[in-house]
């Protein structure tokens, strides 16, 4: 038939988006769907409006599949009833339920379904309404809402609103893409991921009614993987893969192949078994003698837009597995990762933490009541025959309604046989394999945690999703214990970030359970190298509580054994002067006065000059760094008390400040001065060095070079040293960024009005503009001039690190160079950061492998280059062969 191609457009929501995409998050607006920000579309909790859409709203939840059948009925019932005063609250509500609440969409296929068969007047306007989302979500570059949308029309099929052969259509006008001259990688990759994963809710039905355009589309893209394994073997994808995998070395768990190769072989092994997929909920099968005799409606064409790879994820995402092999009789491991099943419970779970991100009650209020949401018998020892389903809820002219169990206000009109009842919805359990739900809830927050190079979402909010879980859900406490001491084991073959991640994790998650731990089982620990990955673990965590609590509450906490691996010193100042016995006591005491006194610029720098002079000896580098060293160490003393405190005394006394630190020598002085004052509180000195660097009091190549002195190598496992170190590259592309954005908004000054237009047409209002651009334009190009030199520095730095051990272990025999710990976690940290800035690097990698590179350098330090190479090769790939 055909069709022509959908127009319909929208507004950006996020652009912030990956291969899983994106769940189209309205933070203003959105809370499952329930908010309606619109002035018109504002109702009162007890208005028929409100009360209509609570009802759709909560359909399904925690209710079995019986209690589903009935309710589903009456629902369907008081929308066709109450459609024509409501229309736009039904269709928006529908909306927001399957693009919000994905866990229940099977659901909402069947209303509609069952709605369509009285009134096609609804099921063609909720079609339309589908195909527009689904537009929309494809023009915005919002592949996770694509998906919700596509799995939406999946159930619409199901419940015969639209015919198998529509649906398919609709995946051959994705699949189209495949066909484009030279489709980048990441572009075909996502469409391809897309059609998969909601295939398996359709695919019963596609095979009985269309088999032969199924196999058609399932060959198309067989084509399209056996072109794509070859193109990421041209452009060394498997590096990129080995450079984004939690763990790494010899010995691995299990095979961490690409997620989407793992779906694909899933997607076959399910074809192989005639498509049935036993967990899936199919209340649409127990109306099929009614739902047959339906209308069915068309979509018009879609079209996938041209995106920008920032819209895409263009990186493999690694499968991330915990549980497994494992000799434990407490962990179900019956099942594999090639059954499909384990792809959906993984998915939808991955879809409401994406969803919720915003609000972790929520979220771990639909990862607790998943079960619901799958066959009997998917989940061991969760039970769905019951439930606890008591909401009450009015609309105005109907009866009271009361969703619960036991309640059959309305009589049953579909046509079908009532004796169905008991069993409605129902799937055999036979062939079944029970899934440990903490199991993969707890594996899935992990590989979130986990996922290299960024995470989606800030780690807190996976921190805080953990910490709900275990409050709310007591039942996944055990396996998150017994995750944790698996992930402890496995750390010396963990990339160094996900250790970094580990252990930052667990500190924060200690500081809500009271710090309690049961240390002792980690006593063998202590016999350990000390910079072993699990000696760096406790001793890390242990210092991350203290700030979260404080020092002799965290050393009550611990036994007397690991006391070794406690900090010394509780966090405290380190000031130099403090010995009246000091020769500068007195000029420090009284320097102090004068700068609580808050004395004049003036007076301060008269007083320094009087040092000066009181050593007349001492030659003039020294005298500089004397003077330099007591200013800032009384600065610091003095607002020791708090970050308001030094502030407030940096600020005043900002002029002196910069004076003394005009040269690159002086600036790494003052930031050595800086590291000796906090020595016992590296949270502080963190804090302060970047706040020195906000003030341009010292610069980005000061700090990174102090992090590299010979001084520092034996703090080379903690991760305070590495945590200054990105804070302070993020704090030079930060600054790239905000002056890209107000380039932006002179070349576009609408953007500073709302996004209104804003027509500039006098003469002195574009002279004005014209200047002010010059001067955005030459601090942009400051500004990216240092990026590019603190990242080149940051390279150069490591290079000479690494190749120095590597000279040195082979001076004295060693071959293994990843066996001697400090050149292991120095290399993961290399690697990391190269991970990291890769975007930023390859700006200007010609560069730096010019000055980087030498002829003689090893090839382990090359694999981190060639990584960086992979990376871009990898977004910018494409795939020349025909699909068609």
């Amino acid at each position: 038939m055909e069709r022509s191609p959908d127009e319909t457009g929208g507004s950006r929501r996020n652009d912030n988006d990956e291969r899983r995409g994106n769940g189209g998050r309205d933070r203003k607006q959105r809370e499952r769907g329930r908010s309606y920000s619109e002035s018109q579309d504002q109702v009162t909790d007890d208005s028929p409006e409100k009360k209509l859409s609570t009802l759709l709203i909560i359909l399904g939840d925690k209710m079995t599949p019986q209690e589903i059948h009935k309710n589903i009925e009456k629902i369907a019932d008081i929308v066709q009833t109450e459609y024509s005063k409501y229309e736009p609250l039904v269709l928006k509500t529908i909306k927001n339920c399957f693009m919000e609440l994905p866990m229940k969409t099977f659901i909402y296929g069947t209303l509609v379904g069952l709605v369509n068969v009285k009134r096609p007047d609804i099921g063609s306007a909720v079609v339309k309404m589908t195909a527009q989302t689904l537009q929309q979500c494809l023009n915005e570059g919002n592949w996770r809402g694509a998906k919700f949308t596509l799995k939406f029309f999946a159930e619409l099929t199901n419940a015969n609103v639209i015919l198998p052969r529509t649906m398919l259509d609709i995946y051959d006008d994705l699949l189209t893409t495949l066909d484009e001259p030279n489709v980048k990688l990441y572009r075909a990759d996502t469409i391809v991921y897309i059609v998969l994963s909601t295939l398996p809710f359709v695919a019963l039905q596609l095979r009985e009614r269309s088999p032969e355009m199924l196999d058609s589309i399932l060959s198309k893209i067989e084509r399209y993987f056996e072109s794509r394994e070859r193109a990421i073997a041209e452009i060394g994808g498997s590096v990129v893969l080995h450079s984004v995998t939690p763990y790494i070395g010899s010995n691995l768990p299990y095979d961490q192949s690409d997620t989407l190769d793992i779906l694909w072989s899933q997607i076959q092994s399910l074809r192989n078994k005639g498509w049935e997929c036993k967990i899936l909920l199919k209340p649409w099968s127990d109306y099929d003698s009614f739902l047959v005799t339906s209308d069915q409606h068309e979509v018009d064409k879609f079209i996938v837009k041209e995106h920008s790879h920032k819209l895409c994820n263009s990186l493999p995402v690694p499968l991330f597995r915990v549980f497994g092999d494992l000799e434990d009789e407490t962990i179900v491991d019956s099942y594999k990762t090639t059954d499909i099943s384990y792809f959906l419970i993984r998915d939808i779970i991955d879809d409401i933490i994406e969803i919720y991100e915003i609000n972790r009650k929520e979220c771990t209020k639909y990862l607790k009541d998943l079960p619901y949401n799958f066959a009997s018998g998917t989940f061991v020892e969760k039970d769905t025959t019951t439930s606890i389903t008591n909401s009450e809820v009015k609309v105005k002219d109907e009866p009271d309604i009361k969703i619960e169990p036991d309640m059959d206000t309305f009589s049953n009109n579909w046509g079908i046989d009532n004796s169905k009842e008991a069993n409605a919805s129902s799937i055999s359990n036979q062939g079944i394999v029970g899934f440990k739900l903490e199991q993969i809830i707890v594996e899935e927050i992990f590989s979130h945690i986990f996922r290299l190079p960024q995470p989606r979402f800030k780690p807190i909010f996976y921190h805080s999703l953990l910490t709900e879980i275990c409050k709310i859900c007591g039942w996944l406490s055990l396996y998150l214990g017994k995750a944790i001491g698996i992930l402890f084991d496995r750390l010396g073959i963990m990339d160094v970030e996900c250790c970094y991640r580990f252990w930052n994790w667990f500190a924060h998650h200690l500081s809500n359970f009271g710090f309690v731990w049961n240390w002792k089982d980690w006593e063998s620990t202590l016999q350990l190298d000390p910079m072993h990955p699990k000696v760096c673990f406790i001793r890390e965590t242990l210092e991350k509580t203290i700030r979260y609590s404080y020092y002799d509450r965290i050393r009550s906490t611990i036994p007397e054994e690991f006391l070794i691996l406690f900090p010394t010193a509780e966090p405290s100042t380190n000031f130099r002067y403090e010995d009246p016995d000091h020769r500068l006591n007195s000029f420090a005491t009284s320097l102090i006065s004068k700068l609580r006194n808050k004395s004049p610029n003036s007076e301060i720098q008269a007083h320094l000059e009087e040092v000066g002079k009181s050593f007349p000896d001492l030659p003039a580098k020294e005298k500089e760094q004397t003077i330099r060293d007591l200013f800032v160490q009384c600065v610091l003393m003095l607002g020791s008390k708090s970050f308001s405190h030094v502030l407030n005394v940096i600020e005043r006394y900002l002029l002196i400040l910069q004076s003394l630190n005009e040269t690159p020598e002086s600036r790494l002085h003052t930031v050595k001065i800086v590291a000796e004052f906090w020595v016992n509180n590296t949270q502080f000195l963190g804090i302060l060095l970047d706040k020195l660097l906000n003030y341009r009091v010292i610069d980005a190549i000061a700090v990174i070079s102090w992090l590299f002195s010979n001084e520092m190598e034996k703090d080379i496992a903690k991760s305070y040293v590495w945590e200054i170190m990105k804070n302070t590259i993020n704090k030079v592309i930060s600054r790239v960024k905000q002056v890209i954005s107000k380039r932006e908004m002179v070349l576009n000054p609408q953007s500073e009005i709302g996004g209104q237009g804003v027509d500039i047409t006098s003469e002195e209002d574009k002279k004005i503009n014209t200047q002010e651009l010059h001067t955005v334009e030459n601090t942009l190009n400051a500004v990216t001039r240092e990026q590019k030199e603190v990242l080149l520095k940051v390279a150069q730095m490591f290079v000479s690190l690494l190749d120095n051990r590597l000279k040195t272990y082979e001076s004295q025999g060693i071959t293994d160079a990843m066996s001697q710990l400090c050149f292991w976690w120095a290399y993961g940290f290399f690697k990391e950061i190269a991970r990291t800035y890769q975007p930023q690097i390859s700006t200007f990698l010609v560069t730096m492998e010019t000055i980087v590179i030498t002829p003689d350098l090893n090839q382990c330090i090359l694999n981190v280059i060639e990584m960086v190479k992979a990376f871009e090769q990898m977004k910018n790939a494409t795939i020349e062969n025909d699909f068609s």
